[in-house]
């Protein structure tokens, strides 16, 4: 082919792409109203509140809905412009509560679940907004491409079949004015046509019948709201009641409880091991559940470190699990809140079986790390780990996730442990449930090894074996159980030794709640409380001590003297060994 045609061809093909993108920006322009409708009237996000399924969609009558099926709905004079949340309660979901009829949502105790709406209910609205505006977002990004990309097809075609070349100057500029006119009679029907369907959709649907002010929400994020149902203006009133005399019964216990428990924490702040010279503190937590009252305690127990050991102590955060209650988007407000207590310091976490993806979504976007079957290093610290392969519900079953079970989740994080050089073998691993990390170990039962503990913390056996096969990281953690009991050491026949911990409940949830026995977020412990900080040895990697701090049901605080593990001298006597076999070698 010759440079002249093959300048041609290529001079052809430039025309053809600026010709197709003008034809796709023109598509855009006039199919902008048609996305926008599209986007408004087909965002749907399905949560939870609590333990009920519900609905998220967009109204488009300058007010927010809550919509409660036959009881009723409730109008919320909440928009940005005409736009505002419409939330359909899709059903009881599961209270285990009896026959689950309205009358149970009402009772005190599941009041308490949801006194935290009544008591500061901004943050949690603010979760489940940003789910729709996300959503509403994607909507429109996915309607603008395919408006501009299918418009602008159609529009490359109709230009090669009307085509302007060859006209008069006065001819062209006709086709010019008809063409604008074309434009904004176009223009005007896409827009008309949006109107149309954003007015006949159900998001513009307003009360059928007379409404019936709600006064008793004035001075609140509802103040002005109006419902259409007397059986809920009549239910609301009682409720509320309730609601109110209970967070002023939960707010002087918490407030009691902490007031305790910071006074105790102060007075023992002398006791509050920091790391020796060449090891890295890091605090564990696992089944935190939420409880706001236990971060804040928490936090004073960084600060009160931070005090007397320097800003980088503890210099990580690991959690095995169960931050939230039932992976609810309101309780992003606790996810955030628990990745403030570090500062900039990172925080490694593996979700829990009260854990939804979207739990993982706001642990990421709050700047925690999400261990999913990969080794991390975070403040010089290896950690590898990975979620619970189960979703449970709150009052309800347990499901698998996908195909894995904890054992299989346990032996694939042994392999990855296995495959690793020496040097890069985890330092700490981090699983949710006993059955992982005894899949890990291979060993039959955790709770055996942690129950019939014989084996000396800081002696290593005389053969150097305690009858497990050789373990390929510094500790294993898992939490769960909600339970206190005394960690194990495992002895490794190289001289190193493991720690295998069982964490107890941080926030100090029950274990197996029920409708009238369970915590809540805004509630003080409900059983003991508990959670260790660990030092590393900076050089050996391996856990040499660990300080538990333990908090009462009663408000009593203990910081408890630090534990030491493992047997230094073996090592030393190991590396004598190893340096005079070279040596007469």
């Amino acid at each position: 082919m010759s440079d002249e045609r093959r300048r041609a061809l290529l001079i052809g093909a430039r025309a053809v792409l600026l010709r197709w993108i003008a034809c796709v920006a023109a598509a855009a322009v006039l199919g902008l109203p048609l996305a926008v409708s599209w986007a408004v009237t087909h965002t749907v996000v399905q949560e939870k509140v609590g333990t009920s399924p519900t609905t998220f969609t967009l109204s488009t009558r300058g007010q927010s809905e809550l919509r409660l099926g036959i009881a009723g709905t409730i109008y919320v004079p909440r928009a940005v412009g005409p736009l505002g949340v419409r939330a359909t309660v899709d059903g009881p979901g599961d209270p285990g509560a009896g026959d689950g009829d309205l009358a149970n949502y009402v009772r005190p105790e599941m009041l308490a679940l949801y006194t935290g709406l009544f008591h500061d209910p901004g943050p949690a609205i603010d979760q489940y907004v940003g789910l729709v505006q996300d959503e509403l977002r994607r909507q429109l990004v996915r309607s603008v491409v395919v408006i501009s990309l299918g418009g602008g097809l159609l529009l490359l075609g109709l230009t090669y079949l009307l085509p302007l070349r060859g006209r008069t100057t006065s001819r062209r500029r006709g086709d010019w004015l008809r063409g604008a006119t074309v434009f904004t009679l176009v223009l005007a029907t896409t827009s008309a046509s949006a109107v149309v369907q954003v007015r006949t959709s159900a998001g513009h649907r307003g009360p059928t019948e007379g409404v019936y002010a709600l006064s008793i929400l004035d001075d609140t994020l509802a103040d002005g709201a109006t419902t259409d149902s007397p059986v809920i203006r009549a239910l609301t009133s009682g409720a509320l009641a309730k609601a109110e005399v209970l967070v002023r019964r939960q707010e002087k216990a918490e407030a009691g409880y902490r007031a305790k428990a910071q006074e105790d924490l102060d007075a023992q702040a002398v006791l509050m091991s920091g790391p020796l010279e060449g090891e890295t503190a890091v605090i564990m937590q696992s089944d935190m559940h939420c409880n706001t009252t236990m971060i804040n305690l928490q936090r004073h127990v960084v600060e009160l470190l931070n005090d007397q050991h320097g800003d980088d102590v503890p210099a990580l955060m690991g959690i095995t699990g169960d931050l939230t209650t039932n992976g609810t988007a309101a309780e992003g407000t606790c996810i955030r809140t628990e990745r403030e207590i570090m500062g900039e310091a990172p925080v490694a976490v593996v979700t829990g079986n009260h854990e939804s993806s979207v739990s993982a979504e706001q642990m990421a976007d709050a700047g925690m790390t999400v261990l999913e079957g990969s080794t991390e290093e975070l403040a010089g610290v290896r950690v590898l780990g990975d979620g619970d392969p189960a979703r449970s519900e709150l009052f309800g079953g347990t499901e698998l996730r996908g195909e894995e079970g904890q054992d299989d989740v346990g032996r694939r994080l042994r392999q990855v442990a296995d495959d690793a050089d020496v040097s890069d073998r985890p330092d700490l691993v981090l699983v949710h449930e006993a059955y992982a990390a005894q899949a890990f170990l291979g060993v039959e039962s955790v709770n055996v090894l942690l129950t019939q503990n014989d084996v000396s913390s800081t002696v290593a056996p005389p053969d150097g074996e305690d009858g497990i096969d050789d373990v390929p990281a510094g500790a294993v953690f898992y939490g769960h159980w909600h339970r206190s009991i005394e960690p194990r050491v495992i002895w490794n026949s190289d001289g190193t030794w493991t720690l295998l911990m069982e964490l107890d409940t941080s926030g100090g949830a029950v274990d197996t709640p029920t409708i009238n026995n369970f915590s809540t977020p805004w509630s003080q412990p409900q059983q003991e409380a508990s959670f260790p900080v660990l030092f590393l040895d900076q050089e050996t990697r391996l856990v040499t001590g660990y300080q538990i701090y333990r908090f009462e049901t009663d408000g009593r605080a203990v910081v408890e003297p630090r534990v030491s593990i493992g047997d230094p001298s073996a090592l030393e006597a190991s590396d004598d060994a190893a340096d005079g076999g070279s040596t007469t070698g």
